[in-house]
This record gives C-alpha cells, structure tokens and sequence, in this order.
C-alpha cells in the first residue's frame, strides 16, 4: 500500500527541482504526483549523498588549514629561533638545520619546543 503524498509535498519538490514556478498554487496534477512518487526517493539520496560528500571536503579543508597553520608557526618560530641564536651569541646559519645546543637554549628562553 502506498502513502499518496499531500499537495503541498508535491508543490514544494516541483519547487524545488525546478519544475513548478513557486506561485503556482494550482491542484498538483496526477503526473505529478507519479514524478513525485517515481523520482523523490532517489533525488534525497542524491542529495544527502552530496551534503555527505561535501562535509567531507569541509571536514579534510579544515584538516589542510590547521596543518598550514601548524607549518607557518614553526617556520615563524625557526626564523625566530636563528635570530635569537645570533642576538645571544650562537652561530647560527641563515639555512639549514640549527644546532642541537642553540634549539635546546631557545627552548629554555621562551618555552617554545623546535
């Protein structure tokens, strides 16, 4: 036995997928009602499957913007960590790696872990 949808079910997808201007307030039509019946069920799993998959590429942008995050933070704390390094009598290199030493005493300084 199949539920027979309200008028107002069916005006509102017709709305909404484009087949129905939002004013028309007429009687919905039986072919209507069988469009609504045929092809409602799939368009909400459509749907739901894109708001799914689109969560997910919210959730992993935010997953790539803490990770940046994360990488400006220590590329701003290493440059800071060379400039304290020489200002406190460390010989510190503009590249590469910094001493074990200079990290360890920057560490002590400021609290900041490299």
């Amino acid at each position: 036995m199949t539920v027979e949808p309200t008028d107002e079910e069916v005006r509102a997808y017709m709305v909404e997928i484009g087949m129905r201007d939002r004013d028309n307030t007429s009687e919905v039509t039986p072919p209507e009602i069988r469009y609504f019946q045929n092809y409602k069920p799939a368009h909400d799993a459509r749907t739901a499957k894109e708001r799914a998959e689109q969560e997910q590429r919210d959730a992993r942008w935010v997953v790539i913007e803490e990770s940046s995050q994360r990488a400006r933070e220590h590329a701003h704390h290493m440059k800071a960590c060379r400039v304290w390094g020489n200002a406190n009598g460390f010989k510190v290199g503009t590249r590469g790696a910094i001493p074990k030493e200079v990290r360890q005493a920057y560490k002590e300084a400021t609290g900041v872990e490299l």
